[in-house]
């Protein structure tokens, strides 16, 4: 449930609870009350009283005889005849409370009475000249003693309702602010965790408010700086390996340059053939410096994203073709071959000529260094299928270990046996390039062992295209 629906029905059972509290706290208030605090209720024996003094004969005036008989009910006989008192059941102490004289100002008329007399009930019945009256059972209301007044009572409930009230307001408060604080703490321990470097452990939260989704967000974020801390890892260690690799490389050739400019220097190429031959050597192995320092600075360009793409519409065969010729006239005296094979259907891609240039010439200095064959033969095919054209680069050489295939393509990455290879040249650079620029170019590249190493890059066919 979301957070701003828990609020809202937790508002709304608040007020609902506080209603029903007041109301509960009312309803005990009047139930507790008197239907009438101002009526007095007589007492129950008023009946029976009443009946014994109507059997009563006057004539016979048995006064003892009627007050024993009341007194077995709770009541006391009181005779008065013309306002004096003929005879009196009540002791000295009830005649003090003034009972007789209220008495004694009542003038029944009718032949039986009941009332209240100084909080007492009487019955009263007329008899000629005698007015008989039994005094009892208290007349005053029973509940009035046991109850306060209404404005006290009134206060007292209020004071008990907003003690519910704020009561409620503190369970329901406290378990809102749980339901906050708990994926507020969750997320505040995880950042401490990232701070401290530790982004392993993900938050465990299991609501589905919108707590849930700022948590998974906060996970993937984590799993992304995870991936990303490992990648920088693993660049930076490659980047060492890279310097290592460099070094290697160009100590060869720098080495060899200054053994034949010091050969020269100290007359060892006496003839002028000799000369010439060691200023060749020395020239090529500089050139060949030069070409990594090249292959460097172009793998920076892609790092940063300094390598921008011409794209032409152009066929992808006769850019196959037209390499191969240029190729082929500086393989004449390297006992290498190259031929094409070209399907007999356009090939029309967008490419970028001198970046695909680079691929090919990158996948043909691969295959040179690597495929470990006197013959070497470089077989490039050209053909489309499934909406995609593709270019086929693939060399009869020794191949490529089943388990290097997969991190054939990447940075700064040289197996060991082909780092042994050629004098340990090769930067590990050269395919990752080319699995760039074809990825740039909305390709991919792969690559597997058939007779020798193939490799395939595949491109968004662009057919209609104008050329």
């Amino acid at each position: 449930m979301k957070t701003i629906n828990r609020i809202m029905i937790s508002s709304a059972l608040l007020v609902f609870l506080s209603l029903v509290s007041l109301l509960g706290g009312l309803s005990i208030i009047i139930f507790l009350l008197p239907d009438d605090p101002g009526k007095e209720i007589l007492d129950k024996n008023v009946f029976q009283v009443g009946e014994t003094l109507n059997k009563f004969e006057t004539s016979k005036e048995g006064w003892n005889a009627l007050n024993g008989q009341l007194s077995k009910q709770g009541y006391k006989l009181i005779v008065m005849k013309n306002g004096s008192v003929v005879f009196s059941g009540l002791s000295d102490s009830d005649a003090q409370g003034g009972i007789i004289n209220s008495l004694n100002s009542l003038e029944p008329e009718q032949s039986m009475l009941a009332g209240k007399a100084q909080d007492m009930t009487f019955v009263a019945v007329t008899d000629g000249s005698y007015s008989i009256f039994a005094v009892g059972g208290k007349t005053s209301n029973p509940n009035r003693s046991n109850h306060m007044d209404f404005p006290q009572l009134l206060l007292i409930s209020c004071f008990i309702v907003i003690a519910v009230i704020l009561l409620f307001s503190q369970l329901f408060t406290r378990k809102m602010a749980w339901r906050i604080l708990h994926p507020l703490d969750a997320l505040s321990d995880g950042a401490k965790r990232i701070q401290n470097g530790d982004l392993s452990k993900p938050i465990i939260y299991a609501g589905t408010d919108e707590f849930a989704s700022v948590c998974t967000a906060f996970n993937h974020m984590q799993k992304h700086l995870l991936i990303e801390q490992e990648k920088i890892t693993a660049y930076e260690k490659a980047r060492t390996d890279l310097i290592a690799g460099i070094s290697h490389d160009l100590r060869t050739p720098l080495t060899s340059v200054k053994g034949y400019i010091k050969g020269l220097r100290d007359g060892v190429a006496s003839t002028p053939e000799k000369r010439e031959q060691y200023l060749s050597i020395a020239y090529q192995k500089a050139c060949d410096m030069d070409a990594l320092l090249q292959k460097l600075f172009y793998f920076s360009n892609l790092e940063t994203g300094n390598l921008p793409l011409s794209l032409e519409a152009q066929d992808l065969g006769d850019f196959a073709r037209q390499f191969a010729e240029n190729m082929q006239s500086e393989f004449d005296h390297k006992s290498i071959k190259i031929t094409v094979d070209v399907t007999s259907v356009p090939h029309p891609v967008k490419l970028d000529p001198q970046q695909m240039r680079r691929i090919l010439l990158n996948l043909t200095e691969n295959a040179i260094k690597y495929a470990n064959t006197e013959h070497l033969v470089l077989r490039i095919s050209v053909w489309r299928e499934r909406g995609m054209e593709h270019l086929l680069f693939a060399d009869n050489g020794q191949g490529v270990p089943e388990e290097h295939l997969l991190r054939l393509f990447e940075q700064f990455w040289r197996g060991d046996e082909a780092r042994s290879t050629k004098n340990g040249e090769g930067s590990g650079l050269g395919l990752h390039i080319v699995k760039y620029i074809v990825e740039a170019h909305g390709g991919f590249v792969t690559a597997k062992n058939n007779s020798g190493l193939q490799i395939k890059i595949s491109l968004p066919c662009r057919e209609g295209e104008t050329f």
